[in-house]
């Protein structure tokens, strides 16, 4: 039995909520992403969500907001969509090592300008003997 997803479709109607695109989610009500696609205005959700290995097997679930709803999916093609998210992961390993050096190189250049390690510790959350680690590069 295929897994059923939540499509949300947001449209640029729904200018509160950020968007325009596509998220497809575990359920309508939990957070749990799979994957996100951005929707430009002269698309159809229909097609993009296709066009990306989903089938719309529901109709909408009534608007919550103008511009956004909410449609069942299951997946066709999932070698394609294995391939999306494993590239949205991959972004966000590399995202996470960019935000990593930017944390340690902070913390590193402050206490070569006289930062307490103390309150340096209390600010990132972690131990003074981490923030004296991170200063010498002993990873």
């Amino acid at each position: 039995m295929p897994s059923t997803y939540a499509a949300h479709i947001v449209t640029s109607d729904a200018v509160a909520l950020g968007g325009p695109e596509i998220l497809v989610m575990t359920s309508p009500d939990e957070p749990g992403l799979i994957a996100s696609y951005p929707l430009t205005a002269d698309e159809v959700p229909e097609d993009v969500l296709a066009a990306n290995g989903w089938r719309v097997t529901s109709s909408d679930t009534p608007a919550a907001e103008k511009g956004y709803r909410i449609v069942d999916v299951e997946a066709v093609e999932w070698e394609q969509i294995v391939k999306h998210v494993t590239f949205a992961k991959a972004q966000a390993e590399i995202e996470a090592g960019r935000q990593d050096l930017a944390w340690r190189t902070a913390l590193r250049d402050a206490m070569y300008d006289g930062g307490s390690a103390t309150r340096l510790a209390a600010a990132a959350g972690i131990s003074r003997e981490r923030v004296y680690q991170i200063r010498d590069g002993r990873r």
